[in-house]
């Protein structure tokens, strides 16, 4: 007897087997041909990092005539300056071994650090701020570590900021190579003649990035919020525009004349004459400027922007103000006067 008798509940039989959930079955991942199973186990399937090698290869035997052995043999690299002998395992066939330079010496690149003689320095290389045993030093420095400035100012002896470091030694490259050039106009597309090496911009950047860098939560939280609520204004500023706008379509039938005086009126107006054009051609550019003016605007609420950022939102701000009515207005009067449109895409 139990609680189900004493109740008078009814008896009912447990279901001897439960139904199971079907499972879809995998496919199984066929082993490829020319990989052993131990290896395909491994990796599981999966695609490797690096190119593997071709099957054929892997199913090539060498030729039956060719002894292949591993000998523990000494060599040298040439990118070393004291002739170090080393050794390592080389692959020998038929006894004879590979000959050559390291194959990694390849890998060996420097920098060609501009070398200056006594007379060159006394001519065009005085520095009130330099001697000539500092460059010298700084020249040495950045020939041994590469002009990984970094180091050349921890090893520096004097204290040299890493900018001044820098300043020297592009200033003085730059004057080695224009007077050593036959004239100036040969070495104006050189990199350090064309674009030289500005220490004051170099500082300004840092700490512009520095600031942006140690910014907290709290402050790019605001950033946030004021960048969002000049993009709400600049939205409303335009919706405001877009409705003040008059519906008026360009005429399609202007005579020859009236284009032929628009075109030599576009050609000879300068921009000191008192004479004004009309007031449909103008529309465009005073909304590009108004945007352009918000934006620059909202940027100046920030306490530090990054350069990349500010050139971003300019380029947003230009290819927005301009209504697609607007646009369609200009072009379609621009094709009535016989100019030629071209379009040009804001990357």
């Amino acid at each position: 007897m139990d609680a189900k008798d004493i109740l008078g509940i009814p008896k009912t039989q447990l279901p001897t087997t439960q139904e199971k959930k079907s499972r879809p079955q995998k496919e199984p991942q066929r082993k490829p041909d020319g990989i052993s199973r131990e290896v395909y186990a491994l990796t599981g399937g999966l695609a490797p990092l690096m190119p593997s090698i071709d099957v054929s290869q892997l199913k090539k035997r060498p030729p039956s005539d060719e002894k292949i052995t591993w000998q523990w043999l000494p060599f040298t690299n040439s990118a070393r300056k004291d002739n170090l002998q080393l050794y390592h395992w080389v692959r020998v066939v038929n006894g004879v071994p590979p000959t050559g330079d390291y194959s990694f010496a390849k890998y060996n690149k420097s920098v060609d650090v501009v070398k200056y003689t006594d007379e060159e320095y006394e001519k065009y290389l005085t520095d009130p701020m330099w001697t000539k045993e500092e460059t010298d030093q700084l020249f040495e420095l950045c020939e041994r570590f590469d002009l990984r400035f970094i180091v050349i100012a921890d090893r520096f002896p004097s204290s040299r900021t890493v900018e001044e470091l820098k300043d020297r030694y592009y200033g003085v490259s730059r004057a080695i190579l224009i007077a050593r050039a036959p004239s100036p106009t040969d070495v104006s597309g050189h990199p350090l003649v064309k674009d030289p090496y500005n220490v004051s911009q170099e500082v300004e950047r840092k700490r512009a990035l520095s600031m942006v860098l140690s910014q907290t939560k709290h402050q790019e939280r605001k950033d946030a919020e004021v960048l969002a609520e000049a993009k709400r204004i600049t939205d409303s500023r335009m919706a405001s525009r877009a409705a003040e706008e008059p519906e008026m379509p360009v005429a399609s039938h202007v005579g020859s004349e009236s284009a032929d005086r628009a075109v030599v009126l576009g050609d000879t107006v300068s921009p000191s004459s008192n004479i004004q054009l009309p007031s449909a051609t103008v529309v465009p550019s005073t909304s590009i400027i108004a945007d352009s003016a918000s934006t620059l605007a909202s940027l100046r609420m920030l306490r530090v922007y990054l350069r990349t950022y500010a050139l971003e939102q300019m380029v947003q701000a230009a290819s927005s103000s301009a209504g697609l009515r607007t646009i369609k207005r200009v072009e379609q009067a621009l094709q009535e006067l016989g100019v030629l449109v071209r379009k040009f895409k804001i990357l």
